[in-house]
């Protein structure tokens, strides 16, 4: 309760109470812990992050999830696989402060691509941090009561499937399995990697010849390229990856499993040569996109894949401009964004332009990012691809802002001994066999191969190296790009009604000004779903007591909170002290950009020396708020 006071010359008192209601009724936290020492509900539903897990693992993991925490989670299939898998999804949102699908939604997935699968371990992790946290942590449960989790943590289930089980590269298997004649023979699939050494790992097999392009190293642990034709030591020739000619056509590996890339295979900038064979020809893309086609809540989405430590966002297009007028826009951003960092060394900035309906959207991003950032450490953001890409369809087709996240990449923060930014075969040498203590490489041996005789094998990495996080590295991963997913949450907009001043003009008259405001970095809407027409514009009603009548007049142009045109890449512009807008209006309709406040302003007369003003904002991603006015003259 807050009482203002309003004295005249003419000693009229206006006593205004101001009542405020917040979008969902709070839930109690019974295990609230706000120690950052102290427990946080990670023993509740116990879990080893220190592997993969198999597609039956993981699946029973999300079912035991929502068993234990039913009044949070629901668990649905969206869809079968080519080869009959479900796609299981988490839906989680407090049950208890609303269904799910009238709260702005995150969408998360991962593993579109088969050997990607530590994207299913973030995705798991994100909805066992949420649950497990739920009762001890007011940051996420604030979050889990007032927004949804839409979780799907292996969207290519069949190949995520396959590179987990069963032997692979790190590279292989990723598409799905559509089976398909790579070679021209007349048969599908027939000529795959295999192990044929029964050792449980694909490596690199080589034959001794005395011309050969590659000879072991000093420490024979690798096998290098011959610098001098000279050399006449022992020398090699690569035959290429593990496997057997099972055609009897001479080459080996020529016809692996595999369909189209997943990932070219949506909708938005598709064409047949990424992304055969038609736009979600793949049940597995196909059900994805249905189901966010059936959630218009879904306010942004991020997509786990591997490799590079990136956050690719989906940026609004870019303007055509002239060669010279690019490079000079391209040399002012350099010089702005240099002094930026000499303040803060994860600042962004971009050169890209955009035209002034899209403005917004490019400043919205280019903040999230720079603070995704700082809490990722070592990820460099940069704008995304389009070409059937699942994140340029969400936000180009569903108006939902996007990350496409490149997991891990190599172990270069951790392995790079002179900080050049670069790994070198010693410096990868002596990770492995000081961090790893030797366990993720693959010495070289030699065997007698069914088809090609005596080869050698080995001197390569082991499969969860290079794309794949090793074991201690797994959560440490998980864990730091789940607090980045939460930070863009905790930035979802949230309308209220921010202040209602009221000033006497005479003994009946009044000023009634309300400010309503969205503190959060992102709009109620995003500028591209306004441009595609799914944007639902934010209201706000007035109802008065019967006494009081709100006088016709005209209504002021100016915005609170307006951005300029011009307003520079990554800078978001906002007014000190919001303008007004004057108003007789009892519902407005409007969409509050991130951190942006608007006036409205009434006049209304009163008969009597009693009276009240209700204020309510609705917003479709940013809840409600609501706040009363009693006008007392004493």
């Amino acid at each position: 309760m807050k009482t203002i006071l309003f004295r005249t010359g003419q000693t009229i008192a206006i006593a205004a109470v101001l009542c405020c209601m917040t979008i969902n009724p709070a839930e109690a936290q019974k295990k609230l812990q706000m120690n950052m020492g102290g427990y946080r509900g990670e023993l509740d539903f116990p879990i080893s992050w220190k592997r993969y897990y198999s597609y039956a693992e993981w699946t029973k993991i999300m079912h035991d999830m929502q068993k234990q925490y039913p009044h949070l989670t629901d668990i649905e299939s969206i869809g079968k696989s080519r080869m009959g898998r479900d796609q299981f999804l988490l839906t989680i949102s407090a049950k208890s402060t609303g269904s799910h699908d009238q709260k702005a939604a995150m969408w998360v997935d991962g593993a579109i691509h088969g050997n990607e699968v530590n994207g299913i371990t973030c995705s798991l992790y994100l909805a066992w941090y949420l649950l497990t946290r739920y009762d001890y942590d007011p940051y996420v449960h604030n979050l889990v009561n007032r927004y949804t989790f839409y979780i799907l943590p292996g969207l290519n289930v069949d190949a995520n499937e396959g590179y987990v089980v069963h032997p692979n590269t790190e590279n292989n298997p990723r598409e799905p399995y559509r089976p398909e004649d790579n070679d021209g023979d007349g048969l599908y699939d027939e000529d795959q990697t295999e192990d044929v050494d029964g050792d449980g790992e694909l490596t690199t097999m080589y034959r001794e010849d005395p011309k050969g392009d590659f000879r072991l190293s000093a420490d024979k642990r690798r096998f290098i390229r011959v610098e001098d034709d000279s050399y006449v030591g022992l020398r090699f020739t690569r035959i290429g990856a593990e496997g057997y000619d099972n055609d009897g056509d001479g080459q080996i590996n020529e016809d692996d499993l595999g369909g189209p890339d997943p990932n070219r295979n949506f909708p938005y900038g598709w064409n047949q040569r990424d992304g055969e064979y038609y736009p979600l020809s793949e049940p597995e893309t196909r059900n994805v996109f249905e189901f966010q086609l059936k959630r218009p809540n879904i306010f942004a989405s991020f997509h786990y894949h591997n490799t590079g430590r990136l956050i690719m966002f989906q940026a609004p297009p870019a303007v055509r401009s002239t060669p010279e007028v690019q490079a000079q826009n391209n040399q002012a951003v350099a010089t702005r964004l240099a002094e930026m960092r000499e303040t803060n060394k994860y600042a962004q900035l971009y050169s890209r332009q955009v035209a002034p309906e899209y403005r917004h959207d490019m400043d919205v991003q280019t903040k999230i990012v720079t603070d995704g950032a700082f809490i990722l450490k070592n990820y460099e953001p940069t704008i995304g691809g389009l070409t059937g890409q699942a994140h340029a369809s969400a936000y180009y087709m569903l108006g939902a802002y996007s990350y496409l996240m490149e997991l891990w990449g190599s172990p270069a923060p951790f392995a790079d001994m002179n900080d050049d930014g670069r790994v070198s075969e010693e410096e990868l040498q002596n990770w492995l066999d000081l961090d790893l203590q030797g366990a993720g490489w693959i010495e070289p041996y030699q065997f007698d191969h069914p088809d090609f005789g005596p080869v050698w094998m080995g001197g390569t990495m082991r499969k969860h190296i290079g794309r794949t996080p090793p074991s201690r590295y797994i959560e440490q991963e998980a864990e730091k790009n789940v607090l980045f997913v939460l930070y863009c949450v905790n930035q979802f907009p949230v309308v209220k009604i921010d202040k209602v001043e009221i000033e006497p003009v005479t003994a009946d008259l009044f000023r009634v000004s309300v400010t309503v405001a969205n503190d959060k970095i992102y709009p109620t809407s995003s500028d591209m779903s306004v441009q595609l027409n799914r944007a639902v514009q934010d209201k706000l009603t007035v109802s008065t007591a019967p006494n009081i009548t709100i006088i016709p007049l005209g209504v002021s142009p100016a915005r609170a909170g307006a951005r300029g045109a011009g307003a520079g890449a990554g800078q978001t512009a906002m007014m000190a002290a919001p303008q007004s807008r004057v108003t007789s209006s009892r519902e407005l309709q409007f969409r509050l950009r991130g951190q942006e406040k608007l006036t409205y302003t009434y006049m209304v007369s009163m008969s009597g020396n009693s009276g009240w003003m209700e204020f309510d904002i609705w917003s479709k991603n940013g809840g409600t708020d609501k706040k009363r006015v009693d006008i007392k003259i004493k």
